[in-house]
């Protein structure tokens, strides 16, 4: 796990959403992203050990009709609003702002 952290979370782009339940399941994305890198697996450690990462199991499945297929799709979660503690260096993109 170490590693893999290392690896894939070294240079990330994250894009904030936010999810309505009512009538029916909608997404809205803001206008910025957040930019995080240079990583360490002893910060994502320390945020697990705060509370502010947690885990949240889920299953994918394909082919119901036919021949199901089932693969965990497992994944730990964290607020926006925690991602600067992830990174040694964090940016804020305002998309709409242009170049």
């Amino acid at each position: 796990m170490l590693l893999h952290w290392n690896r894939k979370h070294n240079q990330a782009c994250y894009v904030p959403s936010m999810s309505e339940t009512q009538p029916e399941r909608k997404y809205k994305y803001g206008k910025n992203i957040i930019l995080g890198t240079g990583t360490d697996f002893q910060l994502f450690l320390a945020q697990m050990a705060n509370g502010n990462i947690y885990y949240d199991p889920g299953i994918k499945m394909e082919d119901i009709l036919t021949k199901p297929k089932i693969k965990k799709r497992s994944q730990f979660r964290i607020k926006s609003q925690y991602l600067p503690q992830l990174y040694n260096v964090n940016e804020v993109i305002d998309l709409l702002s242009g170049p």
